[in-house]
């Protein structure tokens, strides 16, 4: 059973992501079209900001997913290292295609923001779980 956590840690994370924030940010950047570049990045400071706000919240969101597919005790941890490195991974192969898109910094910033906020989000989903009880997951299974 842990095995299929680990599996399914390295699964949740990108396609959260891909579910929420893709769609969101090509939403928000929407309202800018005076603002992107023809790379589909911006320059713009106050968006590139809004940008890391919406991504930062997404990634703390895959956090929480990942801590609950997890499981609970060290395992949890396990499946939270190994999805973070796989986010990190993944990140950096998107970021190389943006790279000229959006200011150097921003990149780095998203790198950071991986090794950040999704451990934050197991963090946050452990405190939750022991406020409520301890309840590893809804179908009970550890």
């Amino acid at each position: 059973m842990k095995w299929l956590r680990l599996l399914a840690s390295l699964c949740v994370a990108p396609l959260l992501y891909g579910l929420l924030c893709l769609p969101l940010l090509g939403w928000w950047l929407s309202f800018f079209p005076n603002k992107v570049n023809d790379l589909g990045g911006t320059f713009h400071l106050p968006l590139v900001v809004s940008v890391e706000a919406l991504q930062a919240v997404v990634l703390l969101l895959c956090g929480m997913a990942v801590a609950m597919v997890g499981g609970i005790g060290p395992w949890q941890r396990v499946c939270m290292v190994a999805a973070t490195l796989d986010m990190l991974v993944i990140g950096v192969m998107v970021q190389r295609q943006f790279w000229e898109a959006l200011p150097l910094w921003h990149h780095w910033i998203f790198f950071l923001l991986i090794l950040v906020m999704m451990p934050l989000g197991g963090i946050v989903t452990r405190h939750m779980r022991a406020k409520l009880g301890g309840a590893s997951s809804p179908a009970g299974l550890n």
